[in-house]
This record gives C-alpha cells, structure tokens and sequence, in this order.
C-alpha cells in the first residue's frame, strides 16, 4: 500500500511532466510561428525597400560619373591606387579597394565584363590579372574585387594560374598607396542561343564566382528591365564561412523580388566532380531538361 506522500509525489510528478510535454510542444509551435512571422516580414520589408528605390530614383536625380577614357595599345592602361584590404567575415576571401583617379570616376564596364590589373611585384616581375568588380559598376571614385587566399594550390584552382600569381603580389608586395594599373578586360557574358527571348535563368558558380552573378541578378530581376521572369542560383562552397562573401546581398535581392526563385547553397569539394547531384531534390528541381528560352550561366 502505497503512503499519502508517494502518492502525493507521484502525482505531481506526472503533473510537472505533462506541464513540461507541454510547454514543449508550446515552444515548438511558437518558435515554428515566429520563424513563419519572420519569413513574411522579410518579404514584406523586400517588397517596400524595393518600392522606396523605385520612387526614389524618380525623386532623386541620380549622380552620374565621369568615365574613365582608356588610349590604345601600350598607352591604352591607367592608374588606380591600392587604398585597403579587408577579409570578408570568416572566409577565406579578401576584399580590395582601390580609388580611382577622380573621386567622380566611373569604370566604363559593361554587364559581364573584367577589369585586367597590372603592377609589379618587389623583383620588378609583372604581375596581370582580370577580375569582377565586387562593388557596382557605377561606384564613384573606387572599385573593390573578392579574391581568395591559401595554398598556392588552391587560389591557382579557384582562379587560374596568372590571377593566382597576382593575388600572391597583392598579398604579399603590395602597400596600401601603391599604384596599380587597370584596363577594361574580356566580355564574359554572350549569349550565342538561337532561342529569345530568354526568360529563364539558372546560375550555377563555386567561390567568389558568385561575384558576377550578384551583379548580373541585380540587372535582370527588377521588373521592366529584361524579358527574364525566373532565376534560380546553385552556389557550392567547400567551406560554409565562405557563403558570407555575398549571401547577405542575394537574401536581400531573394526578399525583394519574386523572379529569384531559388538560392542553393552546398557545401561540397568543388575539385571533385560533383556528380551524385541526383541525390538532392533541390537541385533535381533547378537542373531541369532545357526548354526554349532557358539560358544556363555557370
């Protein structure tokens, strides 16, 4: 026969536990609510900043910049200055700044386009290279790149062996203030399809090939610009960290607008072929069979 005291304690046992299963399944669904809250807020706030830009570029006359004029042959190349270096987040990416001659300074470069950079190293090598810009193309006064470090090795797979050779000059020879000369480089993005319009757009890059990706979004998702009405990212990285080179700015741009359907984000060893990609019902979703009008930029 049980006492008054174990049964007493029993019973509240069972009680705090059903309090407890409770309170558990409360937090749950609260914590499921709050998420869902925080998703329709993101896009409601996407949505007003995406007005406010519209109404205020009709309100506000925008700034235009000077272009800079580029010669032919040996005198075609000008000159920029190295101003700052910065590591992005916990990547393994870095972040250079250079200014421009003019603080009015625009670089003349089109949708698609690198800029070749040239200096010397301290044994008085050449050093050249052609990148993205990771700052607007019509940034006053400066332009930044992304590039990443680390082994030889691997800053030569990311980005060939000549941009490897001068991320190595920037890194290790070059000061803030020195000099460094720059040129329009090669026109990357030609669609040679007999299909047009395109209306669909899959974008599949690795590492700080997302760069030109981020600008080409940004071009062809606003509505009225292009005749493109889905766009879908992959984005493989090895490393997690180094997603903070631009997944802030693509969630921005997600929240924003509707066309930009999908942003996919692997961790995967992008020296391996990535072949198993049947496995995952995401990519499965996005690597669809082409349709006229479809275009893939990878």
């Amino acid at each position: 026969i049980l006492s008054d005291a174990f049964k007493t304690a029993i019973i509240a046992f069972v009680f705090a536990l059903l309090i407890s299963l409770r309170s558990k399944a409360s937090i749950s669904v609260f914590m499921s609510l709050l998420s869902t809250l925080g998703t329709y807020y993101s896009l409601a706030k996407g949505r007003v900043i995406r007005v406010y830009n519209k109404i205020k570029s009709f309100a506000v006359k925008s700034t235009k910049g000077i272009p800079m004029t580029f010669g032919n042959g040996e005198d075609a190349w000008r000159a920029c200055i190295l101003s700052s270096k910065e590591s992005v987040g916990n990547s393994k990416y870095v972040r250079y700044t250079f200014g421009l001659p003019n603080k009015s300074n625009i670089l003349p470069l089109s949708l698609g386009q690198k800029l070749s950079l040239c200096c010397l190293d301290d044994d008085e090598n050449v050093a050249k290279g052609g990148f993205y810009l990771a700052s607007p193309r019509s940034a006053l006064g400066s332009f930044s790149i992304v590039v990443p470090r680390g082994a030889r090795e691997d800053v030569e797979f990311a980005i060939g062996t000549e941009n490897s050779n001068f991320v190595r000059v920037l890194e290790n020879d070059l000061k803030i203030g020195d000099e460094v000369a720059l040129l329009p480089g090669d026109q990357t993005l030609q669609y040679r399809g007999e299909f047009m319009p395109v209306t669909d757009i899959l974008y599949i890059g690795s590492g700080a090939g997302i760069v030109p990706i981020v600008d080409q979004v940004k071009s062809v998702i606003p509505s009225g610009i292009s005749s493109v009405k889905s766009v879908s990212i992959m984005w493989v990285n090895e490393d997690a960290n180094d997603f903070q080179v631009a997944f802030r700015e693509l969630k921005n741009e997600y929240y924003k607008y509707h066309k930009l359907r999908t942003i996919s984000c692997y961790v995967n060893n992008v020296k391996d072929k990535f072949t198993d990609y049947h496995k995952y019902d995401e990519i499965r979703e996005i690597i669809t069979d082409f349709s006229p009008g479809k275009m893939v930029v990878v």
